[in-house]
């Protein structure tokens, strides 16, 4: 596995989850590309955050034996900065190929930086072969799944004189489905609203927060099954109030954009 290929293949892993779609195999709509109306009320700055808290057991992995094997590449990976608040030595990472795992690494660094230190073991550099990239967040209790598929080159070594730091988060087994989402932002009569670094967009299912962002960037919303209706809320902090949208979006973990329609009220 070369470098270059490992972080275009991690990339895409955990920025796409599929082919745009304007409606679901239910024949519900998901509005994708669509402009969708929304009301106005004045409120003050939410706090949303998406609990990924969950209760499982930590994994009972073993490591690998080295003389099984006749290739390692030597791997330095940066826990992703939104999981850094939940890391406890209880904390596991692993990279499985099939049932089988080739690297097992505990926590180094500090507490505003954690780091993964492993050796990928494999059998033939020419081979390519599907992985996992396994993390058990220890404040979490949950386990967070990265799969790809490449060939791993001995004595090659990652994440050293450039960072690497996959988003893990995306990789969440407590929310199977992940929907990439961007919510644009189309003024009614022209009068745009003055951004401002406190704007925020969030997916709600019920009273559950499923996804935080900013507008007009592309971000997850996380569900349970396919195919969840959640309502969309844009704060902006200029206009000291949430817009909501007055359709919901379908959670069918493919990717989606609409446009939230707004009137600044005079």
């Amino acid at each position: 596995m070369n470098y270059k290929s490992f972080i275009a293949t991690m990339a895409a892993l955990t920025l796409v989850w599929g082919c745009s779609s304007s409606d679901d195999d239910n024949g519900k709509p998901t509005f994708n590309n669509q402009t969708v109306p929304s009301t106005f009320q004045a409120s003050p700055n939410p706090h949303w955050a998406v609990d990924m808290t969950d209760t499982q057991e930590p994994p009972q992995w073993t490591a690998p034996d080295p003389a099984m094997y006749e290739n390692k590449m030597i791997v330095l990976l940066r826990l992703q900065e939104e999981l850094v608040p939940f890391s406890t030595d209880a904390d596991l990472m692993a990279v499985f190929v099939d049932d089988e795992c080739r690297a097992l690494s505990q926590r180094s660094g500090t507490a505003s930086k954690v780091y993964f230190v492993f050796n990928i073991h494999s059998r033939n550099t020419y081979v390519t072969e599907k992985y996992k990239i396994c993390y058990y967040s220890g404040g979490l209790k949950q386990l967070f799944v990265l799969e790809g598929e490449d060939t791993f080159r001995n004595e090659m070594n990652v994440g050293f004189d450039t960072e690497f730091a996959p988003a893990l988060i995306n990789g969440s087994t407590k929310y199977p489905v992940k929907t990439a989402f961007t919510v644009n932002l189309s003024s009614i009569d022209s009068t745009e609203i003055e951004k401002s670094e406190g704007d925020r967009v969030a997916v709600f299912v019920g009273d559950e927060c499923r996804g935080v962002g900013n507008p007009e960037a592309p971000f997850t919303v996380f569900g349970y099954k396919q195919n969840e209706q959640g309502e969309v809320y844009y704060y902006s902090q200029n206009q000291g109030g949430i817009f909501t949208a007055t359709q919901p979006i379908t959670l069918a973990g493919d990717t989606l954009t609409y446009k939230l329609e707004y009137e600044i009220e005079q």
